[in-house]
């Protein structure tokens, strides 16, 4: 039987002062009656509770044991978060009962202690010596332990590369807290909803299920929800971080590839990851995807240094060299762990990522890749649109993938034919770049594909544009789809400029959609947003957005897109278009030229920088079928 010390050592020196000072045997000290229940003073004054449990049991005590009883307790806590029984029964006999308190974790959380307070209100009951009152505080810690600081690199929307905390579940090793650099980094406003001190991320593992969807490949993460802190005051919302799966349109492993861990350590734990969110407005509840983007957000981990598996390419032509063969010639810059380079030449339409595949199995014969100038073999026989894939490769697995598509045909016919000179008028990089923001109208050479008819080819398209900012570039080919007159698209295409942004592509909405679903899917479902053929002139319907924006296409760079043709004079003029139509195109371009010159030609920042992308909600293929 365990006695309250201090009760003990009071009668202990009780004991003293009797034999000390009293010579009467007949003096009597009073006793004390009752239970003598107390609670003992080796409680904690912390009780640390588990996530996994709901109740907490503190003994209770007595000094006298002889028969049963019940004593009355009283049980407050911050915000009502503990509940109990107004009594404890003790058996006889039995110098302790159990006080069992109740509490919900999920509501007490982690690292959010709560005071309590358990008194005796049985006074009779008590032990004058002994503690009829026991006041501490219960918590839930937090199982994530800090194994360091890391860095996170935002390149999508802010730019931002920050130290952060990074910290590792003990119960479950697969889940991390990140802290949140967006709460660093990003100017907060006093309308966003609160910052969230932590990115939580999990390790997917082949075989779980993530909403339903069976998880089978390996590397995936997921994130939850995240607050940046930063308010959009246009659209009365704050940019919030969700993981794709979150949307039903998005709830196939397909669309989270882009989250995922991008290198490990040697003792198997992430080195590296990167989230590719979409980033939601709360409460709008629009948003824009950038699920498909690499660099959006990566995370390096505590000790980890990163490896550099960079190439960069550029295709520098064809030659037929003195031994027979014909080579593709490129220029590589390889990564400071760029020691494993391979290239192939292969037909344009093979997928990029299974030839890097082969090429790291040994399943297709490469070349290797130095710094500097290459030549790539062009197999014998292949000819027409061929593309140059260059693979890194570290062990067996490959790092990095690059390709550029060119054309050859010392094998075959060349099926492009130049229809002469059309016009051009440029109603989406132009007018984002000048103050004026008017489109701009220009000569370019026009050719068609024999064998397929209606399949434009606009030479260098961008190139007069370049030309009137003084820069080089703008030196792509833009290829056009008219084959139907009513159905006419143009796909995501690099038009060879770079302003400071990122490299400049351009496409329309039905360009986005046609890859995805296939032509007559998408003309079934949405004929809308096809541009069409009249009289020889080429011309794009004007749309609005969920912003009420109007355009025509998207200029896209890096990582962002923009609204193109909000003048809605986005259209091109073939060579063989009417006399009256060419006029009028001959004459918009003189006086564009004219006004473009006025204007110095010097590229200015922006003007609408706010502007986000937000296309429709993706359809998936069941979807398109169905409806």
């Amino acid at each position: 039987m365990k006695l309250n010390k201090l009760f003990l050592g009071l009668l202990g020196l009780a004991g003293f002062v009797a034999s000390s000072c009293s010579s009467s045997d007949d003096y009597q000290w009073a006793t004390a009656s009752g239970e003598q229940v107390y609670f003992s003073n080796e409680l904690p004054s912390q009780q640390n509770l588990s996530k996994s449990s709901t109740t907490l049991t503190i003994p209770v005590s007595r000094v006298n044991t002889s028969g049963s009883t019940s004593v009355n307790i009283s049980i407050t806590s911050d915000d009502n978060a503990f509940t109990g029984p107004s009594s404890v029964s003790f058996a006889d006999g039995a110098a302790t009962a159990n006080l069992v308190l109740s509490y919900e974790p999920d509501s007490l959380g982690y690292d959010n202690p709560k005071n309590v307070t358990l008194t005796i209100t049985d006074t009779d009951k008590t032990n004058a010596y002994g503690y009829s009152t026991y006041k501490f505080t219960a918590v839930i810690p937090s199982p994530y332990k800090l194994i360091g600081k890391g860095t996170m690199d935002e390149g999508y929307l802010w730019g931002f590369s920050t130290s952060v905390e990074v910290y590792q579940n003990a119960e479950n090793p697969n889940l991390y807290r990140i802290q949140n650099g967006y709460a660093l980094k990003v100017a907060q406003s006093e309308n966003a909803d609160a910052p969230s001190d932590y990115i939580e991320v999990r390790l997917l593992q082949p075989g779980e299920t993530l909403f339903d969807v069976p998880v089978t490949m390996k590397d995936l993460v997921y994130f939850t929800p995240t607050s940046t802190g930063y308010y959009l005051d246009d659209y009365s919302s704050t940019i919030w971080l969700y993981h794709p799966a979150h949307f039903s349109s998005m709830a196939a492993e397909s669309y989270w590839t882009y989250s995922r861990v991008l290198a490990y350590n040697e003792d198997g734990t992430p080195g590296q990851i990167q989230l590719a969110p979409r980033y939601h407005l709360v409460p709008d509840g629009r948003g824009y995807a950038a699920n498909n983007s690499d660099g959006v957000c990566v995370i390096t981990f505590p000790g980890y240094a990163p490896k550099d598996f960079s190439v960069a390419m550029d295709y520098q032509g064809v030659l037929s060299a003195a031994d027979g063969n014909t080579y593709a010639t490129i220029f590589a810059e390889l990564g400071a762990d760029s020691e494993n380079v391979l290239a192939a030449v292969v037909d344009a339409d093979a997928d990029a990522e299974a030839v890097a595949d082969a090429l790291a199995t040994g399943d297709l014969e490469g070349t290797a890749v130095q710094n500097g100038m290459n030549f790539v073999q062009i197999p014998e026989g292949l000819t027409g649109k061929l593309q140059v894939v260059v693979a890194v490769i570290d062990g067996d697995a490959v790092k990095t993938v690059d390709s550029v598509v060119f054309e050859y045909y010392g094998g075959g016919k060349n099926p492009w034919k130049s229809l002469g000179i059309g016009y051009y008028t440029d109603d989406i990089v132009v007018p984002l770049f000048t103050e004026a923001g008017e489109p701009y109208t220009y000569q370019v050479e026009i050719l068609e594909n024999e064998d397929a008819p209606g399949l434009y080819r606009l030479v260098n398209l961008y190139a007069p544009v370049a030309a009137a900012f003084d820069v080089e570039g703008g030196n792509k080919n833009i290829e056009v789809n008219a084959e139907h007159a009513d159905g006419v698209y143009i796909v995501d295409q690099l038009i060879g400029l770079d302003f400071g942004y990122g490299d400049m592509s351009i496409e329309t909405d039905a360009g986005y959609y046609v890859p995805q679903y296939g032509y007559d899917a998408v003309k079934a479902q949405l004929p809308e947003i096809f541009g069409k053929v009249e009289n020889g002139e080429i011309t794009f319907p004007v749309l609005t957005s969920q912003a009420e924006v109007n355009y025509q296409a998207w200029l896209n760079m890096g990582g962002k897109s923009y609204y193109g043709g909000m003048n809605g004079a986005l259209k091109i003029v073939l060579p063989t278009a009417a006399a009256g139509v060419k006029a009028k195109a001959r004459s918009m371009a003189k006086a564009t030229s004219f006004a473009l010159r006025l204007n110095g030609g010097q590229a200015i920042s922006m003007k609408d920088m706010k502007i986000m992308k937000n296309r429709r909600a993706p359809l998936t293929k069941a979807q398109m079928i169905a409806e």
